[in-house]
């Protein structure tokens, strides 16, 4: 049974009030998403994940402001809560997700607005066993428009799985060091090679084996061109992807943040760090 099939039968059994999704691909989202939240309590709405409601789908999102983390998971929608938005809190999501095949083929998502139809920071979800796990975070205040954010524009992009990425990034974080902020260089060499290093005494250069390689005809890269980053945020978000799935890498210049594609349309985002 495909997720639609499933939706549309559950919504029809079901409280009418609530957001219906599939469990699974919900909670694989919600873990996916939650790597962007926030850690610092100074910044206490950034420690939540945002969820935008359409007609249709659900639109997760999040940002600690070094990295960010964007996704859209089908949905049944009451009417009456299309373009509505409301929030999650952090560690409730991430502790909500670790197991997302345990919960039934189904979510129940019952967010609570006042009157304006603000959130009131209280959102409840059913899973299909029937238990019910509650996130009380309080009021919600506004959270950043993260659409505004993500490059619509594309310099230079190439493509390569999980699988055979996330080894070389590990090899290279052993030459990292939090202090320095686990810097890495990102270069396109020669038009037509992906190169990522660590530059210090302790040196090391990996090539990533890409696919579709893309380079714009107004933006050939220079030899000497790179983006520096965290190579610790990129791991923590490549983590949360399947192993076989294709990951679409897309820069629109060296002090632009840079994105990744999942197959699921999930979006991966990274901030360039200056290291001058």
């Amino acid at each position: 049974m495909n997720t639609q099939t499933l939706l549309n039968n559950v919504a029809t059994t079901t409280n009418n009030d609530a957001i219906i999704v599939n469990a699974k691909e919900f909670l694989k989202a919600l873990r996916f998403v939650a790597v962007g939240v926030s850690a610092k309590k100074s910044r206490p709405t950034l420690m939540n994940i945002h969820v935008g409601i359409n007609e249709n789908e659900l639109v997760l999102g999040a940002t600690d402001s070094h990295k960010l983390t964007y996704l859209k998971v089908g949905a049944s929608i009451p009417s009456e809560l299309s373009s509505k938005e409301f929030l999650v809190d952090g560690k409730f999501a991430k502790n909500l997700s670790k197991t997302p095949t345990k919960h039934g083929e189904y979510l129940l998502i019952k967010p609570e607005f006042n009157s304006n139809g603000r959130s009131v920071g209280k959102v409840t979800f059913i899973d299909g066993n029937n238990e019910t796990f509650i996130d009380n975070h309080g009021s919600d205040d506004f959270y950043p428009e993260l659409e505004r954010v993500i490059p619509d524009r594309t310099y230079f992009s190439f493509e390569t799985r999980k699988k055979e990425l996330l080894p070389v990034l590990k090899e290279l974080k052993k030459f990292t060091n939090a202090k320095d902020g686990n810097v890495v260089r990102l270069e396109i060499q020669d038009n037509s090679g992906v190169v990522i290093g660590v530059d210090g005494n302790d040196s090391s250069i990996q090539e990533i084996k890409q696919k579709n390689l893309f380079i714009d005809e107004k933006h050939i890269v220079e030899n000497d061109k790179g983006l520096n980053f965290n190579l610790k945020y990129l791991i923590e978000l490549v983590q949360k992807c399947d192993s076989t799935e294709f990951l679409k890498f897309s820069f629109s210049g060296t002090l632009r943040p840079f994105t990744f594609i999942r197959e699921n349309a999930g979006i991966g985002e990274i901030c360039p760090i200056r290291t001058y």
